[in-house]
């Protein structure tokens, strides 16, 4: 019999039955639709070269043994080879959109356990972010990965909490092979699990032997597939005469560090408009703060911790390259999202003036969010379709253009295949072609008037990516 107790925290075996399905539908909807928007325009830099390589290997056993690249994320690989070269960009992300969307699910599953209340603030945060909005929306391997480390922090919450669900190891196995074959930022995840599963029976008084034996029985399944996946990344890279290769590199510096975790606590609620170090320096002391105030998260407290800290930790002390990037960051998203969940869920149920408080809070949350959701929907990623579409007004028949840059040429073949555009890209030399193509990450101004091969262009469009993915370009005509 399930039974309601204080603050509306459910007492049932799993809690789905008491689950508010209706609010967490609405929400899924809500998730879908964001995410279904945020998915047009053309592949942008890395997801272009994620369809380019699934198109060049062209088997599925070739995407783990040829790829070889930090770049080919094995899931989606496989995906964009299933659709094929030229599918449709809402087609290309279609994987990403429905492991975002079901990621709302699983939160609310998540949250259910402590209560209606915090089920359904747990799917409307996983619904608006920003920085899950985005990659729930495009062609990489974020978002199958994120809904896997999910499922596996529903699995072993159950179990920390003394009721495990009938067939959670095989189920953990599972979803440890899919978040694995998603993307590799899975396995510090299966970590923190493992180590939270073993913390929780230690917790309960069971002798080191029994607690090592339970948890192992629990996450062995995930912990086998996980070095299964990186053994097959191993032997690849090893048999490569090129080894694994990396598309881009940046060496660590403090100021990157700093950037990058900011805009992501920023894009995780919404909140680019505080200041950054003071995002910062909440989210720093969070978890001490709110395990302090509310001792009901405390059988969460050590995972959550592991998201928060662990990553930039290492980062800070092993000196990464890469650190100012947000998305490598995205479990540590995760786990403020949780932890804010769980914060806001309290300050419901307490009335009064924390009531108040918690409004306002959700209120600030979700303005940000859909201000910041509208400018990613609106922006599309700088689409770089629209230099296609510039040239096929001017030359319907197809044309030639020169690029800037060698990474340029899968964003323009992407975008010319699934226009059905015939578009050859010069990549070096001097013949005369009518365009120009460049594009730059940064935030500097192009040139008004390039000179190439002894002509001069001129500006016809261009477009600046205004969120976390995207890059900007330029298009001219030649005078």
């Amino acid at each position: 019999m399930t039974n309601v107790g204080q603050a509306g925290r459910l007492t049932s075996n799993d809690g789905v039955d008491r689950l508010p399905w209706a609010a967490i539908g609405l929400l899924t909807l809500l998730a879908l639709a964001l995410r279904i928007a945020a998915a047009r325009g053309a592949l942008w830099l890395d997801e272009a070269w994620s369809a380019q390589f699934a198109h060049e290997v062209r088997t599925p056993g070739a995407v783990f043994f040829a790829i070889n690249h930090d770049n080919n994320h094995y899931l989606n690989t496989l995906w964009l080879q299933l659709v094929g070269w030229g599918a449709p960009p809402i087609l290309a992300r279609a994987l990403s959109i429905a492991c975002g969307t079901a990621s709302v699910i699983v939160a609310g599953l998540i949250g259910a356990r402590r209560g209606r209340t915090q089920a359904i603030i747990l799917a409307a945060l996983f619904a608006i972010s920003p920085i899950l909005l985005t990659y729930g929306a495009e062609a990489r391997g974020y978002a199958p990965m994120l809904l896997a480390l999910l499922i596996g922090i529903w699995l072993v919450d159950r179990d920390v909490a003394g009721r495990p669900l009938p067939g959670a190891a095989r189920a953990l196995g599972y979803a440890g092979a899919f978040g694995m074959l998603a993307h590799l930022a899975m396995l510090p995840g299966l970590l923190a699990l493992a180590a939270w599963a073993l913390a929780a029976r230690l917790s309960r008084r069971e002798k080191l032997p029994q607690a090592i034996g339970g948890s192992l029985r629990l996450m062995r399944g995930a912990l086998l597939a996980a070095m299964g996946v990186v053994g097959v990344m191993v032997l690849a890279a090893h048999a490569s005469p090129d080894g694994y290769r990396i598309g881009s590199y940046q060496a660590f510096s403090l100021e990157a560090l700093h950037s990058g975790l900011e805009t992501m606590i920023a894009a995780s609620f919404g909140l680019g408009f505080l200041p950054g170090a003071l995002l910062l320096a909440i989210a720093a002391i969070a978890l001490p703060l709110v395990a302090w105030r509310l001792p009901v998260i405390r059988d969460r407290a050590l995972f959550l911790a592991l998201l928060l800290y662990a990553l930039p930790g290492a980062a800070l002390l092993l000196q990464l390259g890469n650190s100012g990037i947000p998305r490598y960051y995205l479990i540590v998203a995760l786990g403020l999202l949780l932890l804010m969940g769980e914060v806001l869920a309290a300050g419901w149920t307490s009335g009064g003036a924390r009531r108040v408080a918690t409004v306002a809070a959700i209120a600030l949350i979700a303005v940000g969010s859909a201000v910041q959701d509208s400018r990613i929907i609106a922006n599309r990623r700088a689409n770089p379709g629209g230099a296609i579409t510039a040239m096929a007004a001017r030359m319907p028949h197809g044309s030639e253009v020169m690029i800037s840059s060698s990474r340029d040429s899968a964003v323009l073949a992407a975008a010319a295949a699934s226009a059905s555009y015939s578009l050859h890209i010069i990549p070096e030399g001097c013949p005369p072609t009518r365009f120009l193509f460049g594009e730059q990450d940064d935030a500097a101004a192009f040139p008004d008037h390039p000179i190439r091969c002894g002509h001069a262009y001129r500006k016809i469009m261009s477009a600046r990516a205004d969120g976390l993915s995207g890059v900007n370009w330029q298009l001219y005509e030649r005078e």
